[in-house]
């Protein structure tokens, strides 16, 4: 039986709060309450007020962003409310809750059991957020101040671990967690999200595979609008198919909800059906796996993330399938085939 926690911050609730119209806001957080209660997963969730010291905090945020990036962090603390760009905004308790989630994520890192899997609910998300703010000369951070994935990623190495590998399946790609990670061997980044040429944050190309010794650990499957779910789980299956290839010691997964239909902000056409389907492929994961929230705004939130937890979990559910035009499936398959090929050879390449 899967070993599952849902750590819901509760800080997450009130803190880093706009005094504006914005859809990350801590509402949020209520609509992935509402879905767990309505689906009977009350069980598995614990709320939780993490405390931290901030001296703490910051040896391990220098590790993940460059000092003038935190110090700049810093000023907008005293300067709040005030903006880091036009879609970021940084209230009076911004600086609070964003060091919190970061060592809330760190600490994930280092103490979860082998079996475990632990879905941490929280915000701001993290995976815009690069070395020094906007990666890949990204126009803005999308809404997030440190990054929680690459927090997790460093909890697991100072326990010991070698080989890490990071799922996201926000629908905006992790322009952040690429770039921290783009010079590394030891973490395997793959990434599927909407196609970036006419998409925030405009990152994340299929022949972005990494530098030096990262050549070949990042990896960026695309999908066109209107993807629906027939589509899209033959891409989750390649993704799984290189994490079990790779053979990480541990999983994170960089949970983003709005690759939902008519969640919001983006034009992919999922249902349950392929949050199910990524829960179910997760449960036979046999490492540990921290999932951190990202993206998801309404739909995806209260609908997207009990079917994970039911895949996760063994549940078994029937959902239906959304169906995508088949020029588009055609294409999203024959773009991710090529990425696969790519990534394999590199890495038999590498051992000759």
């Amino acid at each position: 039986m899967t070993m599952l926690r849902i750590v819901i911050e509760t800080d997450s609730l009130r803190k880093h709060s706009p005094w504006f119209e914005h859809p990350e806001n801590p509402g949020r957080i209520k609509y992935v309450i509402d879905g767990i209660k309505r689906n009977g997963l009350t069980d598995y969730t614990r709320f939780v007020k993490h405390s931290y010291e901030e001296k703490e905090v910051l040896q391990v945020l220098n590790r993940v962003h460059c000092r003038k990036y935190i110090e700049y962090i810093m000023k907008c603390r005293n300067n709040a409310p005030c903006q880091i760009d036009p879609d970021t905004y940084f209230s009076e308790t911004s600086y609070e809750l964003a060091l919190e989630t970061f060592d809330l994520s760190y600490n994930t890192g280092l103490s979860i059991g082998e079996q475990e899997r632990i879905f941490l609910i929280m915000r701001p998300p993290g995976h815009h957020a690069g070395k020094c703010g906007k990666a890949f000369n990204a126009p803005t951070q999308g809404f997030c101040i440190f990054n929680n994935a690459a927090a997790t990623v460093l909890g697991f190495k100072d326990r010991g671990f070698k080989r890490v590998a990071i799922l996201d399946i926000d629908v905006h790609h992790g322009n952040g967690t690429q770039e921290i990670f783009y010079k590394n061997n030891d973490v395997l980044h793959i990434d599927i999200h909407r196609n970036p040429h006419d998409f925030y944050p405009f990152t994340g190309f299929p022949e972005d595979i990494g530098m030096g010794r990262g050549r070949g650990y990042s990896v960026n499957f695309i999908v066109l609008p209107h993807t629906g779910d027939d589509s899209y789980i033959h891409i989750v299956d390649y993704a799984f198919k290189l994490i079990q290839l790779y053979g990480p010691e541990a999983l994170i997964v960089s949970a983003g909800f709005d690759g939902y239909k008519n969640d919001g902000l983006a034009d992919l056409d999922l249902s349950q059906y392929s949050y199910y389907y990524i829960g179910r492929k997760l449960s036979r994961i046999d490492v540990p796996v921290v999932i951190v929230l990202e993206g998801g705004y309404g739909l995806g939130l209260i609908k997207g993330i009990p079917a994970l937890l039911n895949g996760l979990l063994g549940i078994e559910k029937q959902y239906s399938t959304t169906i995508t035009n088949n020029k588009i499936s055609l294409y999203n398959l024959m773009i991710a085939r090529k990425i696969f090929d790519t990534i394999t050879k590199v890495w038999r390449q590498s051992r000759e």
